[in-house]
């Protein structure tokens, strides 16, 4: 048996014509085949043919429109009965028939690429004859539409042809197998029309020609005519079809689209026709009526000339999307800054397009935008203390001082209005670059006037201009200038970094900058400071100028001193840095006279004005200076300097006025920690040495304290970095480590005694309920009192219960085994500091070493000679220990001899613990120093501990802020009372 696959055109008594495939077989001399089956795919693995896959994936084509998959696929419920009886017409019509179709017209494609038969099959024959065949038409078929216009109607009929031949369809029996794209049955030939929809064809199965009255005609040849005109060959009398070469433009347009976002849409213009880019249709028709005359133009456009503009824009950054375009890493079409962006770039690229002949067009928008170009020009004059800032503005013809600019850079306004009405988009670079230029200077109806410490501003922002006008900043901004001279005077020879340190200060006297010097504690600030004092000791003829000749008046009173004389630098101190200060004069520089300006009796024997007359350096302390700010106020000092500058850091303190109140050609700041608790600490310090440089304290909040302490923002840390880099200079222990000797630090935990646990159990228990107590009565911030109270407690019990009254006779593990290991270090003639915060502590450890026979040094707030107390300590090799309180001694001593600190009782700012460790591990120090930090086991020392090395955020808290007790919350702090 000789089967062979074939496809059959047959019809559905519901579907109407569908293909089906069949088995067929031709038997002996029969000139016919006879049908052997209807193939499915449930019937493909019979085994009695060998399927190709072509002829496979044909089966699994028409299968998808079998009666049983097109009722899974569209029916509801019920049989095929109710599906074919039941479905409404429009869903069949829009879904059914186009889904069959679609399979339909997939299957015509296979066959034309394999050579797999097609017939015409009558449902009630099961035989195909030659004459059933079905050829293929699938090249060289066209259709004509005719329209001719006559006095009262227009006629409109279609002309098909196969090759040459023209196929009248006219009362024949014709096939429309598909409509869009036609597939068309007539006479043994399937004609393809692939432009064609067959529903075009229906009425001239029954007529020759369409009648369109003239009443209707505008109408059909604005909607109809045209568009058989774009898509068809069309034969026409009575009107005029014109085809040719049009003229074009290229239009870029800033609109908004139909969900009123803004986009710029590139059009291209032919003949005063718009055609936007995405638009996929290159014939283009448009109609003409004049006079009653219709006339279409048609025409091809221009395919390879639309391809190069788009292709320029790209180069310029404009990236193609489906609803327009828009310039390249810019997507969010939503965003209020988007529009912006789009005029912004047409300004920056509208010569370009001239260039390359887009024009530019605006279209429903509610104001008018220049979008032409614009140029910033800038001049500098630096004759003065200021830099005048002369920058003009051009909008194409308008031109004007950028001064007038400043509210709208200010307060972010993008738009501003030009004379002419049109709204000028101002680029946001300008807003980014010249913002701080507009809030740190003065301004007048021309120009900006700039404070000469602004010389980063115009450096970071202004580009080109810092060659020619800041080359004179470049010692500042170095990493290693040109280091001046060390003063022959200064007895000491300075390290590398030292004389970088004073060199660097140096620089900024020349340009009459303030510093801050913020090397850590024990790198020599005092030194570098006495080498720059030296160096810049005014001179006449060779000699300093401290004894110029005076002349009083002839009350001897208000006295004339020549006009080179040099005052006196004025040196605030914290109380316990004078007798530091004074050594190291006498030590380094003592050459510089000096005068202590302390105490009740300080301007009993001297007038102030021969103080500084006669002086180089006056010491005084912070107090003084809060207490004598009126008369100080009234006198000029060379340098003013503040040590431990950041006694300074509240600026609504009256020691931060009084400072501030007073007069100086020169101002420095030393201290270790620029920054203690907040950057608010920095502005004040560098607002006294460079008053206005960090802008007003709200703006300096609003730009630096919020985004960088709340958002950690790297943009605004890196812009203040900017800002204040040329004015300090900090250098750590680690960078010069070199210089120094090894530390080593070790945590030494200790047991309390069992009466001494009892003791602190029964304590914590009690504090616990009074706090709770509290919290839930007035609240967590008003119970801060009774929480301190609480802790300050439990923190004495856990280191000696006698430092309450109560438990006179319990001993203290950690007390013991401090006592112990002194035992150890006294015998080998060890030097150790032992700090506490708690001078009730070292009192109780100074009795026992009197007991022992232990020789020691003592110094509390209240200690009157300190400069003994350190001395003997310092120098008497029989005086092994120094107690020393927290808050006494934490700051301004040089304590080199010890080689052991003890921490008796550490607590929560580690920064605390390492001003007191810096006593001993500071420049001089020969020996390796031991830190032993003492925590009781079990107790609110060991839970602080173990916060502290996590870092955790109740351990920040207490460290970084004034009052933690507004952001803990109640169980963070009850866990530091639980078990």
């Amino acid at each position: 048996m000789s089967l062979q696959f074939i496809i059959a055109i047959t019809e559905h008594r519901n579907l109407g014509y569908v293909l089906a495939p069949y088995l067929v077989e031709k038997k002996g001399s029969n000139t016919f085949y006879s049908v052997v089956k209807k193939i499915h795919c449930h019937n493909l693995d019979d085994g009695d043919y060998a399927y190709s896959p072509t002829e496979k994936k044909l089966v699994s084509l028409m299968e998808k429109y079998s009666n049983e998959n097109l009722l899974d696929r569209f029916g509801n419920r019920g049989g095929l009965n109710d599906f074919f009886k039941h479905i409404d017409l429009d869903t069949f019509t829009k879904q059914v028939v186009p889904y069959i179709e679609k399979q339909i017209l997939k299957c015509l494609d296979l066959l034309k690429e394999d050579s797999i038969p097609l017939y015409r099959k009558e449902s009630k024959y099961s035989n195909l004859y030659e004459e059933d065949r079905i050829e293929l038409c699938y090249r060289d078929t066209s259709a004509v539409f005719n329209f001719e216009r006559l006095e009262h109607e227009t006629r409109y009929y279609l002309t098909i042809r196969y090759h040459d031949q023209e196929i009248s369809l006219q009362h024949r029996n014709v096939i429309l197998l598909t409509n869009h794209p036609c597939r068309l049955l007539y006479q043994g030939k399937l004609y393809f029309f692939d432009n064609l929809a067959g529903n075009k064809l229906l009425p001239f199965f029954e007529k020759n020609y369409v009648s369109i009255p003239r009443s209707v005609e505008d109408k059909y040849y604005r909607t109809f005519v045209l568009s058989t005109i774009r898509h068809h060959q069309v034969h026409a009398k009575g009107f005029d079809i014109v085809e040719g070469n049009p003229e074009k433009k290229a239009i870029l347009s800033l609109e908004e689209d139909q969900r009123k976002n803004p986009r710029l849409m590139l059009k291209f213009r032919y003949n005063q026709r718009d055609f936007p880019y995405i638009d996929k249709e290159m014939q283009a028709v448009y109609l003409r009526k004049q006079n009653g005359n219709y006339t279409f133009y048609k025409f091809e456009r221009d395919k390879n000339w639309e391809k190069d503009l788009l292709k320029s824009l790209r180069k310029m950054g404009l990236v193609k999307t489906s609803s327009g375009l828009h310039p390249e890493g810019i997507s969010d079409v939503t965003s209020s800054e988007y529009f912006y962006s789009l005029i912004n770039w047409l300004n920056n690229h509208r010569q370009e397009m001239e260039e390359a002949g887009i024009e530019i067009e605006q279209h429903n928008l509610d104001r008018k935008y220049y979008t032409g170009s614009h140029t910033l020009n800038i001049e500098i004059s630096d004759e003065s203390d200021w830099f005048d800032i002369y920058a003009y503005v051009n909008f194409g013809e308008f031109r004007f001082p950028f001064v007038r600019l400043k509210k709208n850079i200010l307060n972010g306004v993008r738009e501003f209005q030009l004379p002419n009405g049109e709204i000028a988009v101002l680029p946001e670079e300008w807003f980014a670059r010249y913002r701080d230029i507009f809030t740190l200077s003065e301004a007048d109806t021309e120009h900006l006037k700039l404070r000469k410490h602004h010389f980063p501003v115009l450096e970071n922002n202004l580009g080109g201009v810092h060659k020619k006008y800041l080359k004179k900043f470049e010692t500042l901004t170095q990493e290693q200038p040109e280091a001046p001279e060390v003063p022959q005077k200064l007895n000491a020879l300075l390290r590398s970094y030292q004389e970088e340190g004073f060199g660097w200060m140096y620089h900024l006297h020349q340009h009459h900058f303030g510093g801050c010097l913020a090397d850590d504690m024990g790198l020599g600030k005092t030194v570098q400071t006495l080498a720059l004092l030296l160096k810049t000791q005014r001179k006449v003829n060779g000699y300093p100028t401290l004894f110029d000749q005076v002349e009083d008046d002839k009350n001897g009173k208000n006295r004339q001193f020549s006009k080179n004389h040099q005052p006196a630098s004025l040196i605030v101190l914290p109380t316990s840095l004078v007798h530091n200060w004074e050594d190291e004069i006498l030590k380094f520089a003592p050459s510089l006279r000096y005068y202590k300006y302390i105490g009740a009796r300080r301007r009993h024997k001297i007038s102030m004005q021969d103080i500084i007359h006669q002086h180089d350096v006056i010491l005084t302390t912070y107090g003084t200076v809060r207490n004598d700010r009126e008369f100080l106020k009234q006198y000029q000092f060379y340098y003013l300097i503040l040590d431990e500058g950041q006694y300074i850091k509240n600026s609504g303190s009256k020691t931060y006025r009084a400072i501030n109140d007073m007069n100086a050609s020169h101002r420095l700041v030393l201290t270790g920690t620029p920054i203690e608790n907040s950057l608010s600490d920095l502005w004040s310090q560098i607002n006294f040495l460079n008053r206005g440089l960090l802008g007003s304290l709200a703006w300096f909040k609003r730009e630096f304290i919020s985004p960088i302490e709340r958002k950690n923002d790297e943009e605004a840390q890196k812009k203040l970095q900017q800002l204040i880099q040329p004015f300090i200079l900090r250098r750590t222990k680690e960078q010069v480590a070199r210089d120094l000797p090894p530390l080593s630090e070790l945590i030494r935990y200790v047991d309390m005694t069992p009466e001494q646990k009892k003791a602190y159990e029964a304590e914590k228990s009690s504090i616990r309920n009074n706090i709770l107590s509290n919290i839930e009565e007035i609240g967590l911030e008003k119970s801060a009192f009774v929480v301190l109270q609480g802790l300050i407690r439990l923190r004495q019990l856990a280191n000696h219960p006698a430092m309450i009254e109560d438990n006179q006779h319990i001993e203290s593990g950690k007390f013991n085994e401090i006592l112990r290991m002194l035992s150890i270090l006294v015998a080998e003639k060890h030097k150790i500091l032992i700090f506490s915060s708690f001078v009730r502590q070292l009192k109780l450890l100074a009795k026992e070493f009197e007991t022992n026979g232990w020789n020691y040094s003592l110094l509390t707030g209240q200690t009157r000679d300190r400069k003994k107390v350190i001395d003997d300590f310092q120098n008497n090799p029989d005086n092994n220990i120094f107690l020393i309180s927290l808050k006494a001694g934490g700051v301004g001593l040089n304590l080199t001899s010890a080689d052991y600190v003890f921490i008796v009782d550490p607590w929560w700012n580690p920064a605390a613990e390492m001003q007191a460790v810096n006593r001993a591990h500071r420049i001089g120090q020969d020996k390796k120093v031991f830190v032993y930090r003492f925590i009781t086991e079990g107790t609110i020392e060991e839970k602080i501990q173990k916060l502290k090395e996590k870092k955790s955020s109740l351990a920040e808290k207490f460290i970084n802020s004034n009052n933690p007790f507004r952001s803990v919350s109640k169980d963070e702090l009850m866990h530091l009372f639980e078990d």
